[in-house]
């Protein structure tokens, strides 16, 4: 195996187990998908765009190259899968080709590029995920909910993507990460 494939597939199972770990902590540590009421399927996302996307943020930035995007999303989709969340799986996917598509256009790094693909990446993570889910159990969503978190999810995740920039350009400059 070439060295920059092996570097890209290490990278990819290192970040998107650490964002795995990560939001199942502290999804059940908050406790927020057991809140009722229309808002409270709306929640959960709103804890996993924090330390789970800066996670995966930095690594698109570390990895730095074609498939890597992608290949996140499909072992974040499997270790999901394994969990038995299949609409969170599905999501991944999604989520890993739309983040590979902005990617190959704007590139892995810079603030625009890092902004632009974590925003993509948490915004149809939040709103995909809850919509299918809703879909997998047979709930109706309030639409005006839906457009409210949607915004609010793409702004939080724009967020965590400067925050994501600061920080991964920070261990790739001081050599903690290469």
């Amino acid at each position: 195996m070439k060295r920059e494939t092996r570097r890209l597939v290490v990278y990819s199972t290192v970040f998107s187990i650490a964002s795995f770990g990560v939001a199942a902590a502290m999804s059940l540590s908050a406790g927020v998908f057991a809140v009722g009421g229309p808002v409270g399927v709306f929640l959960d996302p709103v804890i996993n765009l924090t330390v789970p996307l800066l996670l995966i943020s930095i690594g698109f930035q570390v990895i730095n190259s074609k498939g890597g995007p992608l290949l996140m999303g499909l072992i974040s989709a499997a270790l999901f899968a394994v969990a038995f969340l299949p609409f969170l799986a599905l999501t991944n996917v999604v989520v890993g080709l739309a983040v590979e598509g902005s990617s190959r256009i704007l590139g892995y790094r810079g603030m625009r590029a890092v902004v632009v693909n974590t925003a993509l990446a948490g915004g149809l993570e939040g709103i995909v995920s809850v919509l299918l889910g809703a879909l997998f159990v047979g709930y109706l969503i309030n639409a005006t909910l839906a457009l409210i978190f949607t915004v609010a999810y793409f702004a939080e995740s724009s967020v965590i993507g400067i925050m994501s920039q600061s920080l991964g350009s920070y261990l790739l400059k001081s050599g903690v990460l290469k």
